[in-house]
């Protein structure tokens, strides 16, 4: 194909202009990103025979791997909670800097220095802060601004120090701002650890306005046939170069001049239509030979003999291409994600919300702050009558989580119960905390594994989950008015800590693993990683910037897609292991260094070894959808295995029934009463696997795929109208004929052969079956599949069946 680029120039404007006065900001945004991105993936993949130009981006995206580990240590040690706490008492108490400096270096050994500023930085003046004071103050400033500046080097060689500067306290009400320094060694030592020869790639900091600092050069500088491309690391000035050859120039160069034209345009004017510009920083007037701090601006040629452009992409720690950085056109756009708030209509309360064993609901249509309001009512009121106070909340990181938690608080509080508010938390932390600060009451405002406008409530009250009957009957008395009125305290905790340390006090490992942990853009990725590394694992993040639209992937790690990206990094970083969370990571997820899923029944098998192992003869309960191998694995560790419905508030009622120390669900949930509080907690139970894995002297590899396995599917979904599943079910349980078979309608139908299952069950969160097969072989498995098939569109012909 043969471009005209004179002609395609030509042409350009008017199709922009088209496209401005048809298409919202929104579509704009949209539009600019995808141009972006395309050019990214053209810049990435080379020319069709580029094979050195691709083992070069393979080397750089491992070395940026592990230089983002460093900056993303340095800079989660300072926003830490507990940090954050500290620097806020010794910004009152100078006296109390020590402890500040004391509990960072705990987790930076590298930290050489904590500096604390007011927040009046008016008064501050560049030559009372040192060699690079007009630097740090511009630090200051844009921690101000948008809440952390980006991490940095300052100084050369063996008198180099890595910095940053980050906000305490909110960002309407700051209490101070931090700087702080830390020995570079690290950095560079992280850059070079992967690299075949020194010099194969190159490492700078580039602020997008002067001249690039080299920290690490190329061994040879590029030829006149050769261009550099700079792939930047998020949350910091640094980027990592690669030299490489110069592919066809032809269309494929015309290709990207458009994208990245259109895509700039489109991009930056749809943001300028969207958001009100702030005012951009002063430029700094000072040597540009210093390094300066803004992380805007576009990249240019630092070597004037190059033939091609030095594109900077920004990438994730696995390699995945983002955008190009973009000029400065004044605004921010690391805030630009926080303007997604909805104006919504009220909505009224509805009785399809309260599930079997939550209440769950789409905000805006039958979920809000109202609804919100009136369900803590009821929570206050039972709680008061149980005399089981206070009443412990906490939110995930959904967009609808500060309206509906706000709501929630005030409905509690206005029965006259009193309410803990702990704030954007996993799951786990929220049973945590409501067993240390009272009785075991809590609510967790969380849509779970569902999409990102679904929210709901799960309720343990007095250490009893709510499901059922229990959470039908709390519609009922909303509607009747029989609530209590009254005047709460409401009082604030910070939980992460206490929780960090119970945790880490119980389990240290014996030998040190390599994991990758994927928080999917939920709520553990506030602390995930933290409490794997107290325990003595080396840890790499995927996704742990909280997100309440789930940019990367839906956060489910039942099923399979969800895992792609962690199978990736797993085995690109030579990880030993590589662990996902869901929303509210309450639920985990498991690959080997191959790569294979290892799926829930059978983690349970390796859990349960170990359990029983201390309490032998105990009941071990699993649901309906697990494999039966599970049952004999339980039998041969000494224990006895009960099969019950799928839900975790009804598998954590009948744990406390029956005394279980151990249950799981096929989903994911782990529910640990030995050595724990027999509530499912995700992170925990990642934990408990690591304990596992490095008391064992075989490879990791080894441990996960010896365990019992057979040919199944995973969790299959058919999708229904509301409430239409759970009426199919009713049907099928009626109307179903499966020979030879042992039926079980304890949950759905689960029909048994001699060589493996079949199951259809109602999804109490969703309205879909949940189908899931199992059999020792390939044949086995099409033969129960066919079954089911025949029976399930015996009742429905227009069932749409994912088998």
């Amino acid at each position: 194909m043969n471009f005209d680029i004179k002609n395609d120039l030509k042409k350009l404007p008017a199709m922009l202009k088209t496209l401005l006065r048809h298409l919202s900001p929104v579509t704009l945004i949209a539009l600019g990103s995808i141009l972006i991105a395309l050019l990214a993936v053209t810049m990435l993949a080379g020319g069709p025979n580029n094979k050195e130009n691709t083992a070069l981006m393979e080397q750089a995206r491992q070395s940026m791997g592990q230089v983002n580990d460093v900056v993303q240590s340095f800079r989660r040690a300072l926003v830490d909670p507990q940090a954050q706490e500290l620097a806020v008492i010794a910004a009152a108490n100078a006296d109390k800097h020590s402890d500040l400096q004391q509990y960072v270096n705990g987790r930076l050994p590298d930290l050489l220095e904590i500096r604390l500023y007011e927040t009046n930085l008016d008064t501050l003046r560049a030559g009372d802060l040192g060699p690079y004071g007009y630097v740090e103050l511009d630090m200051l400033l844009t921690a101000a601004e948008t809440g952390q500046a980006p991490v940095q080097i300052h100084g050369k060689g063996a008198d180099s120090y890595l910095t940053t500067a980050v906000r305490v306290g909110e960002e309407d009400s700051p209490v101070a701002y931090l700087l702080a320094v830390m020995k570079s060694q690290a950095l560079i030592a992280a850059f070079k650890t992967s690299l075949s020869a020194p010099g194969v790639l190159a490492l700078d900091q580039y602020n997008g306005r002067f001249r690039p600092t080299i920290i690490s050069p190329f061994a040879v500088s590029p030829s006149a046939s050769e261009y550099i491309t700079w792939i930047r690391i998020p949350s910091s000035l640094f980027r990592i170069g690669i030299i490489q050859k110069t592919g066809a120039v032809g269309s494929m160069g015309v290709i990207r001049l458009l994208l990245l034209v259109a895509g700039l345009f489109l991009l930056g004017f749809g943001l300028i239509s969207k958001f009100r510009p702030h005012k951009a920083p002063a430029e700094l007037t000072e040597d540009p030979e210093q390094i300066e701090s803004m992380s805007h601006g576009s990249d240019h040629v630092s070597d004037p003999g190059l033939t091609q452009p030095d594109q900077s992409l920004e990438t994730d720690s696995v390699g995945k291409s983002g955008v190009v950085d973009l000029p400065d056109i004044g605004f921010n756009l690391e805030k630009i994600g926080m303007s997604r708030k909805k104006d919504l209509p009220p909505v009224e309360l509805k009785e399809s919300i309260f599930r079997a064993y939550d209440i769950r609901g789409v905000v805006g249509e039958t979920l809000d702050e109202e609804v919100a309001r009136q369900v803590g009512q009821v929570v206050g009121s039972l709680t008061l009558e149980q005399e089981a106070g206070p009443v412990v909340v906490a939110r995930d990181g959904r967009d609808s989580g500060p309206d509906l938690i706000r709501g929630m608080i005030e409905g509690i509080a206005s029965t006259g119960c009193d309410v803990v508010d702990i704030g954007a938390v996993p799951t786990g932390v929220l049973y945590f905390a409501a067993y240390e600060l009272g009785s075991g009451t809590g609510v967790m405002v969380t849509g779970s594994h569902n999409p990102p406008d679904y929210n709901g409530f799960k309720m343990v009250i007095g250490g009893v989950t709510w499901a059922g009957k229990q959470i039908a009957d709390m519609y009922q008395r909303i509607q009747s008015g029989n609530l209590r009125v009254g005047k709460g305290q409401v009082r604030e905790e910070d939980m992460l800590g206490q929780y960090r340390e119970k945790i880490s006090d119980d389990i240290q490992l014996q030998k040190p693993l390599k994991v990758v942990a994927d928080c999917g853009n939920g709520i553990g990725g506030v602390c995930a990683a933290d409490v794997l590394r107290d325990i003595g694992a080396e840890v790499i993040t995927l996704f742990d910037e909280v997100d309440g639209t789930f940019p990367n992937h839906h956060p489910d790690p039942s099923e399979p897609e969800n895992l792609l990206d962690l199978i990736d990094a797993v085995k690109l970083m030579g990880a030993d292991v590589g662990v996902a969370f869901d929303g509210d990571a309450d639920r985990l997820g498991v690959v080997t260094p191959s790569g294979e899923i290892i799926y829930s029944d059978r983690l349970m098998m390796l859990f349960v070894k170990d359990i029983l192992s201390r309490v032998p003869g105990s009941t071990i309960i699993y649901d309906v959808k697990c494999t039966g191998h599970l049952h004999d694995a339980i039998e041969e560790a000494g224990g006895n295995p009960m099969m019950y419905k799928t839900g975790h508030s009804l598998i954590k009622n009948k744990m406390k029934e029956v005394d279980a120390p151990f249950a799981g669900e096929m989903s994911g949930h782990f529910f640990f009463k030995e050595r724990w509080y027999g509530f499912d907690c995700g992170i925990y139970s990642a934990a408990r696997l690591l304990e596992i894995l490095a008391s064992d002297d075989r490879d990791v590899e080894d441990i996960l795929t010896s365990l019992p396995n057979s040919v199944s599917t995973p969790e299959l979904k058919v999708h229904m109208s509301e409430g239409e599943n759970h009426a199919f079910v009713a049907e099928l349980q009626e109307k179903g004929r499966f020979a030879d078979a042992a039926i079980n309608t304890i949950d759905g139908v689960r029909a048994d052969y001699s060589d493996g299952w079949g199951l259809v069950r109602a999804s109490n969160t969703t309205p879909i079956l949940v189908v899931r097969f199992d059999a020792d072989s390939e044949s086995g498995l099409e033969r129960i599949k066919n079954v089911f098939r025949q029976q399930m569109l015996a009742i429905n012909n227009k069932l749409d069946l994912p088998f």
